[in-house]
């Protein structure tokens, strides 16, 4: 089984960013590198709500700029936008990518559409049916949370997305390679270290006014995100 990590690492500076999304298990106890953790969603619930706005938003914006033939899925983790899904030509692929880029608030974009015919209903259906079997998976392993994460499927590959630390990713995508169903796994994790994740963790226990969830201008979006594939052992 072929894992493709896109891996976005996170210093502990942008803990001071309220609109700052992601989850990874949330570390309990004193000590520094328990592997004891509970499924507290790492993100502000303002930055929850603004990833679930910038979902629906650059799909309607990539939809009006692209009316025929696609099939989209947008996913939204930490201001990060993940594409997936089909597109006609090389050109609208480059065309979503500018879009999602240029939406608001978004930080940086991980594009996987495929460009070729769009995916029938039969295939879409059985994307549903594998999603749900990898969030079963996930749920029942410790160790990692479905509250951490979130898992897209497109064509039998599975893509999962959140703040978690590295032995976190390769749990999290070794139970996702292991399900029936699964032709690959992409890997599109901000990677924390465990002082990152307590540092976080203590940041938002502490009560504080909630900042606006977007401002009037757009952030300065990032590069693209390399991508490296590698083998489970």
């Amino acid at each position: 089984m072929r894992i493709k990590s896109i891996i976005l690492s996170l210093s502990a500076v942008t803990l001071g960013v309220t609109a700052l999304s992601g989850c990874v298990p949330v570390l309990i106890g004193g000590a520094v590198g328990t592997t004891a953790f509970v499924t507290t969603d790492r993100r502000t619930t303002g930055a929850q709500m603004a990833d679930e706005v910038m979902e629906k938003r650059i799909h309607y914006e990539i939809s009006q700029a692209i009316p025929n033939n696609l099939h989209l899925t947008v996913t939204s983790y930490n201001r990060r936008i993940l594409l997936t899904g089909e597109v006609g030509s090389e050109s609208d692929k480059l065309t979503a990518q500018r879009v999602a880029q240029n939406s608001l608030e978004v930080s940086s974009v991980v594009n996987e559409l495929m460009v070729g015919p769009v995916s029938s209903v039969t295939q879409r259906m059985s994307d549903s049916t594998l999603a749900g079997k990898v969030r079963t998976q996930l749920i029942t392993t410790s160790g990692v949370s479905l509250n951490q994460m979130k898992v897209t499927v497109d064509r039998g590959i599975v893509y999962l997305m959140g703040l978690v630390t590295q032995e976190e990713a390769q749990k999290a995508a070794d139970i996702a390679s292991r399900v029936p169903g699964t032709k690959s796994v992409v890997t599109a994790f901000e990677v924390l270290s465990t002082r990152e994740v307590q540092e976080r963790l203590k940041l938002l226990s502490q009560p504080q006014a909630e900042k606006p969830a977007y401002t009037t201008t757009n952030n300065i979006v990032e590069e693209p995100v390399s991508s490296t594939e590698v083998r489970l052992q």
